[in-house]
């Protein structure tokens, strides 16, 4: 049974500042998103569409799908976590909807200048936090194909940098529509933010150790 990861972000106090996307690639763009996302909405058999969505402070402990840096080609590879509650956040979501249902499939990669906490790429996940994540005015729609589908169900994967500034993602996409959602730190100025992802089991063996 895979254990879980918990994210927690340290840093000094200070006011926050904007965690930015400072680069864009492949077929992965940067755009306004329209009001309305839901399915057949926002359509592009050439373009993965990204925007910021918002920042926020947790008022609770966010679950996300997957925390952990290398390359996710199988359903088997996710490795859930948690970001604790009182943390500062930034969220952004990648879209790719085809025109009439036309298959695609798309490579892109987006660069941050703040840590990438971990990414959502379920239905239910992102469902789950379009209200405190989303960006307010967007409608989002809750189509049951509104995920990514890995192998062995189908060809999307994605990979977290192991300094996790880049996230690289390839996308199979056609009658449904594929998204995900990437949430960062936010950089703090004047101080550094230390990144700690610690395996439960980590924990539990230095517990052990210090019986």
């Amino acid at each position: 049974m895979r254990l879980g990861v918990v994210v927690a972000v340290i840093a000094m106090r200070a006011p926050l500042a904007s965690a930015d996307i400072i680069e864009v690639g492949g077929a992965a763009v940067l755009a306004e998103p329209p009001a309305n996302i839901a399915l057949n909405q926002w359509e592009s058999d050439t373009e993965i569409r990204g925007f910021f969505e918002r920042q926020t402070v947790l008022f609770s402990d966010l679950a996300l799908d997957h925390v952990n840096t290398g390359l996710v080609d199988h359903e088997s590879l996710l490795v859930p976590g948690l970001v604790s509650a009182g943390t500062a956040v930034q969220s952004y979501l990648f879209h790719a909807d085809s025109v009439d249902g036309f298959d695609a499939l798309l490579s892109g990669y987006v660069v941050f200048d703040a840590p990438i906490l971990g990414v959502l790429i379920k239905t239910a996940s992102m469902n789950g936090t379009d209200d405190f994540l989303g960006r307010p005015g967007v409608t989002y729609g809750n189509s049951p194909g509104r995920r990514l589908e890995l192998p062995p169900g189908s060809l999307d994967t994605f990979e977290i940098s192991g300094d996790r500034t880049r996230l690289d993602f390839t996308l199979k996409f056609g009658a449904a529509y594929d998204e995900i959602r990437i949430v960062t730190a936010v950089p703090e100025p004047g101080s550094l933010a230390l990144l700690s992802l610690v395996g439960f089991a980590g924990l539990r063996r230095r517990r052990e150790a210090r019986r």
